[in-house]
């Protein structure tokens, strides 16, 4: 047989043993083995990250999901989002700040033992002391434990057990224990009480007897720190001295592994496997194997002074220690290949050979070649530069092929070949060397683009404008149709075709910048690749970005590889991503916009998280995935990267309005007030496997259109709240594959301001619509009134017009008929005509200077000044002193001293000469005894009282209605315009007065005006 078909037929042999190998593992971990102390992470909280102290006394995860940690300085809550201490400060119930332990009723109620204040309730969110109606309960508890009809035993400092149950506090083994300090405490499911004390060794309070161990009955040392019970029933006793066990049967035995150990705590986990807390690190004992692992320090955190230990219900172990603060293990998703097992940790390239071995390049002028657990250098004689082998293939002849920065260098088992610059290559600096189905190699390189090569001879090279849009190669993969995929940098992806033809697809128009890493090809042609701005999908056509969602990680993706289990997995400078196969076709059908992913990184074990840029991950055939990293090799077990199974109710942890925390415990919808401008709500997934992970989405119904999109903020604050009825919902994943199956709930309400009520909206409309109602009334009787003034007003231009017109034509013609008499008339002295023609010319003036005061008074703005009444009046009666009738009248004034009145002079001024010199000139004289004219002015408090009263012949009482009208003439004997008085009462209401008029025909006339005095100013 040739040596070619031995090796194929070696080959063929290891691929089915390998395939075997694959299907017995997936069977085989269907069920995890028993977690070794070796394949835990491990993370740590201090003062830094928001402890009280950093000397913790236990840790303890309540039936919520809360994290409670006790301390010297305060208890704290830590929620997976935040930290809250809970102090003097905080609390005004304590005394001093010491917490031991924590312990949890069926009701949910918290006990919190303390160093001070007792035992301290928190029910509802709210702290309070148990203070029991009979007995007490001292101030000092270094352990609490809850039976399973409710009793609680307290271990105190000094003071020994007490039993708290139904209000009643009552010490226990009062002469044993009285002054003596109980230090741990453990309760069976049958009803025994397990005492540890200091001092005075254990004792067991059973249903029928009180069992004591001491030194003198083989305890190893008569303080005893911890108290357990495994799955078979034994009670575990750790002291000074070491690690016991008690069973009615054996008695008391040491556990000879742990023997001469110092414990703090003891923990029992679902494999019956004993954990040990102690003064130098974390003990694991398997009872199954006898086996004991220590953890002692890992990862720069030592476990020293631990006080307790505490298993999550995500399976995660929780450890307080006197020194370290808070410490979280956790079973690690991966392993590491780190140095000395390798030469370096900065790994290029791990490529499997056809024979099972793994060729590693890495930062070294070297290969490490690895069979099993044994590792052989391979020493590259060609010159590297210090950079290194980035990529190997080991060829069906032995052979290895490695891309360098230094050339192509071909290694036999004699001798090796490098091509460079100096044999004809168009560069140095290769980064990809991959053999296709033909036979033919392709290397890719920075600067020279892609050669192809055969039979030591270069066959073709693609460059930037020669068949590529770049000459700088990143990947290189062979499709199922012999098509060569490759990724460039800023020249997007160019597939070349069996015959040489090439055709490019960019992600934009310009991808200037944009590096396309590396790629996973599909039968169908379609593609994912990883590039600088994220994860691409190629369908054949064009490249589109796939949309992930976001754990607020800014991520640059550098290889992307399918499992044989459904997963995708991409590698990136911040862990490596896991994305559900199932997921992302659901992604490219829209059912969901955004594809979610679970992150490995050094949380889960990985030595360093930022893998090696540009590289490629090796998929071997076992399974298992490799990862070039800056910290070795992280190798990838998919089987045992499980999807996260717990999912916990996301909880509302605190309501927070306008910076206060509302106490809304216990309320089915509480109500807020209308004054509220913000609210916030906090919250928490209550998942601690990458609680920095931890996503949720929320939304407040009747606010919200919609849910929110995943953010890993555990907080959402609203402002300006409108009034009405809300419900808050939040829903959390721990992988962002998966969500909470129903998510939490608070309702609310937002009181209204008083007008935002539907009363005050009703009073409103009430009022709105009186108010339109009245409006409108007011302004049919302002239209009516304006129709009734334009009618007025119409009547009156009528009569002006009609009267006007007579009263101007009347001189007019009399001047006219005087002026054709005198021309006639030869002997008549003309001095006759010219005194008629005069006096017609008067009364034309007069006339005019009426309707001049009319149009003034209708037309211009009341003028307010202090006007003399005294000084007006005597004015007006010298105008009068030459008329005919003045002297033959007596005057009989009665003015006051010196009387003022703020109103508008030029207006006063027509009432009073229209009133005084009517009274004189249609006064007759002659006709009557003593004829007189009486003007009075009096003082009101409003303003003055004019009186103008006279003995002529009156007027008839049924012209009393008429006399104010304009043009109107009571007589005909009347030779006035008819404007007169009626001006005067259109000035007097202008003026805000009244008018009123006493006659009687043959007797007199009185005029009484009241006029107010008007503020100074100018009205309109």
């Amino acid at each position: 047989m040739t040596k070619a078909y031995i090796r194929f037929s070696l080959a063929l042999f290891y691929v089915i043993v390998s395939q075997l190998w694959v299907d017995y593992r997936a069977y085989a971990q269907e069920g995890d083995p028993s977690l070794s102390l070796s394949d835990l992470s491990i993370s740590q909280w201090t003062t830094s990250d928001g402890l009280s102290s950093n000397n913790l006394t236990s840790v303890f995860q309540d039936s919520q999901g809360l994290i409670w940690v006790t301390s010297f300085n305060g208890v704290m809550i830590y929620d997976g989002e935040r930290v809250e201490i809970f102090d003097k400060n905080s609390l005004s119930i304590l005394k001093t700040d010491g917490f031991h332990c924590v312990a949890e009723r069926a009701s949910g109620e918290l006990l919190l033992g303390s160093q001070g204040n007792g035992i301290v309730s928190y029910k509802s969110g709210k702290f309070a002391l148990l203070r029991p109606k009979i007995g007490r309960i001292p101030k000092s508890v270094r352990d609490i434990i809850v039976m399973n009809q409710g009793e609680v035993y307290a271990g105190t400092d000094n003071f020994g057990l007490y039993r708290v149950h139904q209000d009643t506090s009552q010490a226990v083994l009062i002469e044993e224990l009285s002054n003596v300090t109980v230090k741990a405490l453990h309760g069976t499911a049958s009803g025994d009480v397990w005492i540890g004390t200091e001092g005075k060794g254990v004792y067991g309070l059973t249903e029928t007897d009180t069992l004591h161990f001491t030194l003198a009955d083989g305890l190893r040392s008569n303080t005893v720190n911890a108290i357990a019970q495994d799955q078979a029933g034994r009670i575990l006793i750790g002291t000074n001295g070491g690690l016991q066990y008690y069973t009615p049967e054996e008695g008391l035995q040491d556990v000879v592994s742990l023997f001469d150990i110092y414990v703090n705590c003891i923990m029992v986990d679902s494999d019956n496997s004993i954990w040990v807390g102690s003064e130098l690190g974390v003990l694991k004992y398997d009872q199954e194997t006898g086996t004991l692992e220590n953890l002692y320090q890992k990862r720069g955190v030592e476990l020293v002074r631990v006080s307790s230990l505490m298993m999550d219900k995500e399976d995660n172990i929780w450890v307080s220690s006197n020194r370290a603060g808070l410490i979280r293990l956790k079973r690690s998703l991966a392993t590491n290949l780190i140095v000395p097992d390798i030469t370096s940790n900065r790994v290029y390239i791990v490529h499997e050979s056809w024979d099972g071995k793994l060729y590693i390049g890495s930062d070294q002028n070297l290969i490490d070649q690895r069979n099993g657990d044994s590792n052989k250098r391979i020493k590259v004689e060609s010159k590297l530069y210090d950079n290194g082998v980035r990529d190997i293939y080991h060829d069906s002849d032995g052979s290895l092929w490695l891309a360098t920065y230094g050339g192509v260098v071909h290694k036999r088992l004699q001798g090796e070949t490098r091509y460079s610059i100096q044999t004809g290559m168009p560069a140095n600096n290769f980064r990809t060397v991959l053999k296709d189905g033909r036979g033919d190699y392709w290397f890719g390189s920075r600067s020279g683009g892609l050669v192809k090569f055969r039979d030591g001879q270069i066959q073709r090279v693609y460059t930037n404008g020669k068949g590529m849009k770049s000459s700088f190669v990143l990947a290189v993969e062979e499709s199922v149709n012999g098509e060569i995929y490759v990724g460039t940098h800023s020249g997007g992806l160019t597939i070349i075709d069996p015959e040489g033809q090439t055709r490019t697809y960019p992600l934009n128009e310009d991808d200037s910048g944009m590096l396309l890493f590396n790629m996973e090809l599909h039968e169908d042609g379609t593609a994912l690749l990883t590039s600088t701005v994220g994860l691409v999908y190629f369908d054949g056509h064009r490249l589109s970005l796939v949309e992930l969602q976001s754990d607020g990680k800014s991520r640059t993706f550098f290889d992307v590889m399918e499992d044989d289990y459904g997963h995708i997995w991409v590698s990136s400078n911040k862990g490596v991503l896991k994305i559900s196969k199932e997921e992302f076709e659901s992604y490219l059908r829209g059912e969901v916009e955004r594809v979610g992913f679970f992150v490995l990184d050094e949380t889960n074990g990985m030595n360093n998280e930022e893998c090696t840029g540009a590289t490629r991950m090796t998929k071997l055939k076992n399974g298992e995935i490799y990862v070039p990293t800056l910290g070795g090799i992280c190798i990838v077990d998919p089987l045992k990267v499980k999807q996260n199974q717990f999912q916990s109710l996301p909880l509302i942890r605190h309501v927070m309005v306008d910076n206060e925390e509302m106490d809304w415990h216990g309320e089915d919808e509480i109500e807020v007030s209308a004054s509220v401008k913000r609210m916030t709500f906090q919250y928490s997934a209550l998942s601690y496997l990458a609680p920095e992970r931890n996503l949720y989405k929320f939304k407040l119904e009747g606010f919200d259109h919609q849910w929110s999109k995943p953010s890993t903020v555990g907080a959402i604050e609203y402002t300006n709240i409108p009034p009405g009825h809300f419900t808050f919902r939040v829903m959390s994943s721990v992988d962002g594959l998966t969500w909470s199956p129903s998510e939490y709930a608070f309702s609310f309400e937002v009181l209204p301001f008083f007008y935002e009520t539907w009363w005050f909206y009703a009073l409103v409309i009430s009022m709105l619509g009186l108010i339109v109602g009245g409006a409108y009334r007011w302004r049919v009787a302002f239209i009516n009134r304006q129709n009734v003034e334009l009618k007025k007003v119409n009547a009156e231009l009528d009569r002006f017009v009609y009267s006007a017109s007579h009263e101007m034509r009347s001189p007019l013609s009399s001047i006219l008929g005087l002026v054709a008499v005198a021309r006639n008339d030869k002997e008549t002295d003309q001095e006759v005509y010219f005194e008629h023609i005069e006096a017609s010319v008067m009364r034309l003036d007069g006339f005019i200077k009426d309707i001049i005061d009319y149009s003034r008074n209708a037309r211009l703005g009341v003028q307010v000044q202090s006007v003399k009444l005294n000084k007006m009046i005597q004015e007006i009666l010298d105008d009068l002193s030459f008329t005919g009738n003045y002297k033959k009248i007596r005057r009989q004034l009665d003015l006051g001293d010196k009387m003022v009145l703020n109103t508008d002079p030029s207006r006063l001024k027509i009432v009073l000469s229209n009133l005084i010199t009517n009274a004189f000139k249609h006064h007759a004289p002659d006709d009557v005894m003593d004829p007189f004219v009486s003007i009075v002015l009096q003082k009101t408090i409003r303003g003055v009282v004019m009186i103008v009263t006279d003995n002529g012949p009156g007027i008839d009482k049924k012209y009393h209605k008429d006399i104010f009208k304009m043009f109107y003439r009571a007589t005909t004997r009347s030779e006035g315009s008819g404007l007169g008085l009626y001006m005067v009462a259109e000035i007097i209401a202008k003026l805000g007065g009244e008018l009123q008029i006493d006659s009687v025909l043959g007797k007199g006339s009185t005029f009484t005006v009241e006029l107010p005095d008007l503020p100074l100013t100018k009205l309109k």
